[in-house]
């Protein structure tokens, strides 16, 4: 039965954080915004799975790798914020008339110049022995667990990051700032994360939940990118007058997609409440 899954530590490791090693490697040796994101991704999740399995093998297990991979997170977040918002400009622009994407044009070949010190930045830090170090952590988190042989329940791992996305829920006030939606977003991405580690094992139960946490996630990450591109656009409004009417008509835009998004979440978030998405 699902309710009595169970995994090894030592193959729990090894299934679920070698991956996201792996993603960091990758990004080591070929940085490119593929691997920036995928990267990235890693070293949330990674963060994530490492506090989590704290409830497992207690405080201080992962010794200092949690907070140096906040490190990695930070050379990695300058250039994927820079991506994110260059092809949300993008995707925005092709709706817009001659004069809009003419001066949209400037717009992006901005934020394509910002990007350009955080690469820098990136990919110094990728040669650096501080990023070899934080890699073999990882690795003899991995290959050496402290309990290697004893066996993990989802609940024990999972049920602290659920109870934390339900308290950030709970505490919501009815209209809700973008800085309480992004701390929902952040709850939400831990609990999937923290049930992704028990797919092999839970099967359908697990794959039902990191679905319908995945579709809230999906929303409301839409709504923090549009969040960060209205406060961009914002900062570009005294530029000359094409670019600050291009600058405007974007900013129309993304504000229209953020308020559409704050309540669209609450959907997904039924949906994942709902007795049948509990799988332990």
């Amino acid at each position: 039965m699902v309710a009595e899954a169970r995994v090894g530590a030592a193959t729990l490791l090894h299934d679920a954080l070698r991956p996201s090693l792996e993603r960091l490697r990758a990004c080591r040796a070929e940085v490119t915004p593929a691997t920036v994101h995928q990267a990235r991704v890693a070293t949330r999740r990674l963060r994530a799975n490492l506090k989590d399995l704290r409830a497992v093998f207690g405080e201080g297990w992962d010794g200092d790798v949690r907070p140096e991979l906040a490190w990695i997170g930070g050379l990695l977040g300058g250039v994927r914020d820079a991506d994110v918002l260059a092809v949300a400009l993008e995707e925005a622009l092709e709706d817009a008339d001659d004069r809009v994407r003419r001066a949209g044009g400037v717009l992006l070949a901005e934020v394509r110049r910002d990007r350009t010190r955080p690469l820098e930045e990136l990919v110094y830090g990728l040669g650096h022995p501080r990023f070899t170090a934080v890699l073999d952590g990882v690795a003899a988190l991995i290959d050496a667990p402290p309990s290697p042989d004893v066996e993990i329940v989802p609940a024990v791992v999972v049920s602290p990051a659920w109870r934390g996305l339900k308290r950030t829920v709970r505490a919501l006030p009815p209209e809700p700032s973008d800085a309480e939606l992004h701390a929902v977003r952040i709850a939400t991405k831990r609990a999937r994360y923290a049930a992704e580690m028990f797919l092999t094992v839970a099967g359908t139960g697990a794959r039902r939940f990191t679905r319908r946490a995945g579709r809230m996630q999906d929303v409301l990450g839409r709504h923090q990118d549009a969040v960060v591109a209205v406060a961009w656009l914002r900062t570009r409004a005294g530029t000359g007058p094409n670019v600050a009417f291009a600058a405007g008509w974007l900013t129309a835009r993304f504000e229209a997609a953020r308020d559409a998004d704050r309540q669209a979440w609450r959907g997904p978030w039924e949906a994942l409440t709902r007795p049948e998405a509990r799988f332990w």
